[in-house]
């Protein structure tokens, strides 16, 4: 099932849209946004970036979502259960409200994992990305299991 879908923190992805509309090198592109965007962290003296298709979480070139063409994205899904996963289309680069295709995954986390790599390796869309989005895939489906409550252990207190 492919669908497209508006969500929140993708609308407010646009810098992406605005750099790809231009016509200069992914390389130049790179060499100006590396240092000053807003997604920029700095943490124990390496950088980190909290851009939505940055999957690594890493401020490298080759995991940038705001320069590169092909962008994988794994969410969670806020209104069901399963994962969304977003696969920026490069027809639709100077539209951002239909950049993103997003594809709704909840038939059990083996199936999940398994369609996310056929889709992301088998397609060569970007399988050096497979890993990483698989592990977060992972990460999503075991964080939003409902755990069991256990009650509050009693203590017997003794009698005098």
């Amino acid at each position: 099932m492919r669908t497209t879908i508006s969500h929140g923190s993708l609308r407010s992805f646009s810098p992406s849209c605005l750099l790809q509309g231009l016509n200069m090198s992914a390389d130049l592109q790179w060499l100006i946004v590396r240092k000053t965007n807003c997604f920029q962290m700095r943490r124990d003296g390496r950088n980190f970036t909290t851009e939505p298709y940055n999957l690594s979480g890493r401020a490298v070139f080759r995991d940038c979502g705001m320069i590169n063409g092909r962008t994988v994205t794994v969410e969670n899904n806020p209104k069901k259960k399963g994962i969304l996963v977003g696969i920026s289309r490069r027809s639709a680069v100077n539209r951002p409200a239909k950049r993103f295709a997003m594809t709704r995954l909840s038939k059990g986390s083996r199936r999940v994992v398994k369609g996310l790599r056929k889709n992301l390796v088998n397609t060569q869309y970007r399988p050096d990305q497979a890993d990483i989005a698989v592990r977060r895939a992972c990460a999503l489906i075991r964080a939003s299991k409902n755990k069991p409550t256990k009650a509050p252990k009693r203590r017997h207190h003794k009698k005098n």
